[in-house]
């Protein structure tokens, strides 16, 4: 049973990295995309401010939107800093997988936003099968060690969550 088990989780482990790689290949189409329509605007208000960024931190797939700023220091010297834009859940009941457009809009201009609204549903589209996934992955940890335990001869207290 236990190899089953690992069976099953690399099953899910492989998805979630096949996610993982499906998200990080729009990030860079989004990221090729912005520097070079970026290069052709003429003001600062006319840039896209916005990069999109995929991580994975165990079973946590994360696709998340930034804000970029551009800061110059005493000398000149520039340097980018990134603010996290929260992902509000305007819908009632349930979880909510992508961003609001209206947050993501304020920080791109109109010839930027149908890039926007494509990356941002990719990403929906893969934070619900990562969050499956990774809730899988948690249930077989929860199952891998009821078997130890049971393997041990031991009476497993119930786990309510």
């Amino acid at each position: 049973m236990q190899e089953q088990l690992r069976e099953v989780r690399a099953v899910f482990e492989n998805h979630l990295h096949a996610l993982e790689k499906r998200a990080g290949e729009s990030a860079i189409r989004f990221e090729n995309f912005t520097v070079r329509e970026n290069t052709i605007r003429a003001g600062w208000k006319d840039q896209n401010t916005l990069k999109f960024r995929v991580r994975l931190e165990g079973n946590a797939l994360m696709l998340e939107w930034y804000r970029r700023i551009w800061i110059r220091d005493e000398s000149g010297k520039r340097d980018t800093q990134h603010t996290y834009i929260r992902k509000r859940n305007k819908s009632k009941g349930g979880n909510s997988y992508s961003y609001d457009l209206e947050d993501l809009f304020k920080y791109s201009p109109e010839w930027s936003r149908d890039m926007v609204v494509e990356v941002e549903s990719e990403a929906a589209t893969l934070r619900r099968q990562a969050r499956y996934c990774s809730s899988i992955l948690v249930s077989l940890g929860r199952l891998e060690r009821y078997l130890v335990q049971l393997d041990a001869g031991e009476v497993p207290v119930e786990d309510e969550g």
